[in-house]
């Protein structure tokens, strides 16, 4: 079998449908459907079942509640394709041909397969524009000046969702998604860029990454900004010490720095008087904007200098309210 898709699945009865119906309208045919319930209270749990019952290629598991990272998981681990390919249940595909551009793809055995994404606001019922190509990493002649050229391009992403990636990968290096960590897939895409020694790209959008309010990505929490600075903490040393290729070592500080330059908005935006307990580990990591490689961290880079940490969050909170 050449692809598991992998929804995992939290009482999204609204989306839930239209997102694995988006599946089964692939021309490509060789695939299986996990569809991994983690303990939802609507309807979903019975969607799952009715899907399971009528298709021989959907599998429904169900399970108490453990957040994404363990529903993740356990798809993983009942997945038997060559390519997990995972997709967020509310979500969904925006070509019928896409698993059949993956398979041709896959047929040169890279261990990821890059494809872009448009965000599809909820509220108005329309789609965004994709602001990035993977043009110039698709020119670049080795697996370290491509990512390179993704982090020079902002066009590195860490999204689960964003790739399909060979299981015998994951499974060999015991990649798995940490439970209980907010920004999992972040820490994740880390390791899998880490361990992985080829790439290919689609460069088209294949995903309708869906925008609603009250969704996990759009609440902040003191959870979110520790784990966050911990994230950081743990890869910069890591790269730093462990990467031996100084082009794939740069290109991944350079990413780290784009993160750091988040990471600050992310503070900025938090009104928990506890995120002041992060603001020395936060000052202690500015040392990565110094390998900046797009415009976000540069600026920030530039900011930083001429004022300090508390002016560069007093401005990147003016920038914010301005840009929404």
């Amino acid at each position: 079998m050449r692809f598991s898709v992998i929804l995992p699945i939290y009482n999204v009865e609204n989306y839930l449908v239209e997102c694995v119906e988006s599946i089964l309208k692939q021309t490509f045919s060789d695939y299986e459907i996990i569809l991994v319930d983690d303990g939802s209270t609507d309807s979903s749990p019975k969607i799952c079942d009715e899907y399971a019952q009528k298709y021989d290629f959907i599998r429904a598991i169900h399970k108490k509640n453990g957040g994404p990272a363990d529903t993740r998981n356990e798809g993983a681990k009942a997945a038997q394709g060559e390519y997990l390919v995972y997709l967020d249940s509310d979500d969904f595909l925006l070509s019928n041909r896409f698993l059949e551009e993956l398979n041709e793809l896959a047929k040169g055995a890279p261990d990821l397969i890059f494809y872009k994404y448009v965000k599809f606001f909820d509220d108005v019922k329309q789609y965004g524009k994709c602001g990035f190509s993977y043009q110039s990493a698709m020119g670049a002649d080795t697996y370290s000046k491509k990512i390179e050229a993704l982090v020079k391009a902002d066009a590195f992403y860490g999204m689960a969702w964003v790739r399909a990636t060979r299981r015998a990968l994951l499974e060999q290096n015991n990649i798995q998604f940490e439970v209980g960590l907010s920004g999992e897939d972040m820490d994740w895409n880390y390791s899998v860029i880490s361990h992985s020694e080829s790439i290919a790209f689609l460069d088209e959008p294949m995903v309708a990454y869906r925008q609603r309010s009250g969704s996990i990505t759009n609440t902040y929490k003191f959870k979110n900004l520790d784990d966050y600075v911990s994230i950081l903490e743990k890869w910069s040393k890591k790269i730093k010490e462990e990467t031996k290729d100084e082009t794939l070592k740069a290109a991944l500080l350079g990413s780290l720095a784009k993160h750091y330059s988040n990471l600050m908005v992310v503070y900025a935006r938090l009104k928990d008087k506890k995120k002041k307990e992060c603001k020395k580990r936060i000052q202690a990591l500015r040392w990565l904007l110094k390998y900046g490689m797009s415009r976000r961290p540069q600026t920030v880079a530039k900011i930083y200098r001429l004022c300090g940490f508390d002016m560069t969050i007093f401005a990147l909170k003016i920038l914010d309210r301005i840009k929404h």
